[in-house]
């Protein structure tokens, strides 16, 4: 295996690990719509880091891996069309999913400083406003990985 074989394998791997963060967080989210108590969703909350360093190491290898394989490889350009499609769709994937972040760790402030009623705290991991913030970064993680596969005018 080459150099550009070693980067491409981690440059997967590092996809993954975005998925993984990604499916973690899903369950969380579907989950947390079913909570009934406030004790049910401080557990719920400590899982929700261990996605963290999954979805930064991820995003920033497979960004980093992925302009070095561009620069590397003879036939792809960084100025490709697909290149930059999938910068972009990174970029938004990053925005999309920091609000979703930032979303759900104000419902766990709530909940764990005792400021806001069960009902409140309840009532915010139930509005579709996390959830859809959430499935909006998986759709562009999508159109991500679609881009990756398809190369559209390569």
């Amino acid at each position: 295996m080459g150099f550009y074989d070693w980067m491409l394998a981690l440059h997967v791997l590092a996809a993954f690990a975005v998925a993984a963060a990604l499916v973690l967080y899903a369950v969380l989210v579907f989950v947390g719509r079913r909570m009934e108590t406030l004790d049910e969703t401080r557990v719920l909350f400590r899982v929700a880091p261990v996605g963290g360093p999954l979805i930064g190491a991820g995003m920033g290898l497979a960004l980093l891996l992925g302009i070095v394989l561009a620069i590397d490889a003879d036939e792809y350009q960084l100025w490709d069309v697909w290149i930059i499609i999938a910068i972009v769709l990174w970029a938004l994937m990053g925005a999309a999913g920091g609000r979703t972040g930032r979303y759900y760790t104000d419902v766990q402030k709530l909940a764990e400083s005792g400021e806001g009623s069960e009902a409140e705290v309840i009532s915010r991991l139930r509005a579709p406003t996390g959830a859809n913030l959430h499935l909006l970064t998986i759709v562009l993680f999508l159109l991500l990985l679609l881009d990756m596969i398809f190369k559209p005018w390569a």
